[in-house]
């Protein structure tokens, strides 16, 4: 087990239960959304090849670890902008969606301490090969982020904020204000201090 700073980004399809029960929501309309949306995934995991990618039904977990000076010189900022070509392809999959559509697309990022533990990929049928799993709090939290304010496209904690505000960068930040909930397990600090990415 190894302890490393990360960039923890959670994003998904903003009402897809909901939507995919509605009387409307035929076949006809789920299925090609459906294929879209994991061609905009899979696009994503063939493209940046430097992160840790996880399916995670309607949305996906991407993880990525940074040195000190990883994120000061920029790479940090190049892990988000890789993250804006995923979320523009995804709203574009949104936007696409014969009547009804979901209710958008929304990513949380989290950036802090986790540990990286190598364990045996369930896919593996001879069981032999490992792959990296995260654990910690900066993981739940992402994940626990999506809960606040969903309507907004991206949040991030108030770390990976200062980060890209020190950048020139065509990402522009600004703080969230009031968020619409405290999710259960995460520091009201992280909360308040969350920021809007203009993606």
């Amino acid at each position: 087990m190894e302890r490393h700073w990360a960039a923890v980004a959670f994003g998904d399809i903003r009402g897809f239960g909901a939507w995919t029960c509605r009387a409307a929501t035929s076949k006809e309309v789920k299925e090609p959304f459906i294929y879209n949306f994991y061609q905009t995934m899979q696009f994503y995991v063939t493209n940046y090849l430097d992160a840790h990618f996880k399916y995670l039904g309607d949305g996906m977990m991407i993880t990525k670890e940074f040195t000190t000076a990883q994120r000061k010189n920029g790479v940090l900022l190049d892990y988000l902008l890789s993250l804006r070509d995923i979320t523009r392809r995804a709203r574009k999959d949104v936007a696409d969606c014969d009547y009804p559509r979901p209710d958008g697309f929304r990513l949380r990022i989290a950036g802090g301490d986790v540990y990286k533990l190598m364990v045996i990929d369930p896919n593996d049928p001879e069981r032999k090969r490992l792959i990296p799993e995260y654990v910690e709090y900066t993981v739940n939290l992402a994940q626990r982020l999506l809960e606040v304010s969903p309507e907004i496209m991206a949040l991030c904690t108030e770390n990976i904020g200062e980060a890209v505000s020190r950048k020139r960068s065509s990402i522009k930040v600004r703080p969230l204000g009031t968020p619409s909930v405290y999710p259960h397990g995460v520091n009201r600090e992280d909360v308040d201090g969350l920021r809007v990415l203009s993606f």
